[in-house]
Formats: structure tokens, sequence, C-alpha cells
């Protein structure tokens, strides 16, 4: 019985801590937004960059944002690049859709429609509305991929759904044209 009770004690203890740790991301990012907004962006920076290392996805859009705008950094848009993926991997569906841009339009990167499609659909996973409208757009007219309107249908759907009204527009389009 008291083997019992200490497991439990030990997964309260690592569940507060575990709580606490996210406290401690949260308030380190609003830490460095405030620092930012009074003007301070080099203290922010350095407040992004250790919450970054601790593996807050909003702390490395902020750095990946840095590199991108020159905000106390020269630009450096493939550390903005590498910043953005970490956040995008972290979960950050924003970040995903920054990098899917990137591919399609050759941004600072190599243009690559295979590539924009696999993070355009990481995005859209995230219900990123603008990520899953390009993500269908790419189905319909074959961009990195085969084509297939019955895909594109789908996710113009799901951009619909999250109120792209583009989306509501294309799934009504394909629908007179017979695509199920």
């Amino acid at each position: 019985m008291k083997f019992k009770r200490k497991g439990i004690e030990i997964k309260i203890i690592l569940l507060i801590l575990s709580l606490l740790s996210i406290n401690i991301y949260a308030a380190s990012v609003e830490e460095g937004i405030n620092e930012s907004n009074q003007g301070n962006k080099a203290r922010a920076f350095k407040i992004f960059e250790a919450a970054c290392e601790e593996k807050n996805p909003l702390a490395c859009k902020y750095m990946a944002e840095a590199y991108n705008k020159g905000i106390t950094v020269k630009i450096n848009i493939p550390k903005a690049l590498e910043y953005y993926t970490k956040s995008c991997e972290l979960g950050l569906g924003k970040s995903c859709l920054f990098i899917a841009n990137s591919y399609n339009k050759g941004t600072g990167i190599e243009k690559n429609y295979t590539k924009a499609l696999e993070f355009y659909g990481k995005a859209c996973d995230k219900s990123v509305a603008k990520a899953c409208q390009h993500y269908a757009f790419c189905y319909e007219i074959g961009r990195g991929v085969k084509r297939d309107r019955a895909v594109a249908k789908q996710y113009y759907k799901k951009s619909c759904e999250l109120g792209i009204d583009d989306g509501c527009f294309y799934v009504k389009q394909l629908t007179e044209m017979g695509i199920k």
C-alpha cells in the first residue's frame, strides 16, 4: 500500500513541477514582451533566446522574427528559418506557415513546392486557416503533389470552417463541378 502511495506522490510532484515549468516559460516570454515594449530590445532578445533554448515555441518565434526583421541583430534569413523551424517543430502552427510560404516563394531558401506543401500541412494540422487554404490550392493545381481536387475540396472545407470565406467559395465551386 505504501508503494502505491509513494508512486502517486511522485506523480503529483512531477505534475506540479511540470506545471510550474510551463508558468516559468510563459513568464519568461511575457517578461521578454514587456522588455521589448519598453524599448529594451537587447534584453528581450536574451530572454527569448534563453526561453527558446528551454523549448518554448513562442520564444523561438520571437527569435526568428528578430533575425527576419533585424531586431537587435543583423538580418539573417537562414538563421530566422532555423528558429521558425524549431518553433514549428515545437508545435506553433504560424511558424510552420512562415516556412511553407518561404519554400513556396523561394524567400531566403530555395523554392521547393514539395517542402512548402509539407509545412502547409503541418500548419493546417495546427488549425492555421490560411495554411489549409494554401494546402488545398496546392492539391487543386498539383503544385508539389499530384493534382487531386477531392483532397483540395476537403482542405478548402477545413479553411472555410476556420473562417476563410474564399475556402467556402471554392468548396461550393468544386461541388458544382461534381467533385465529391
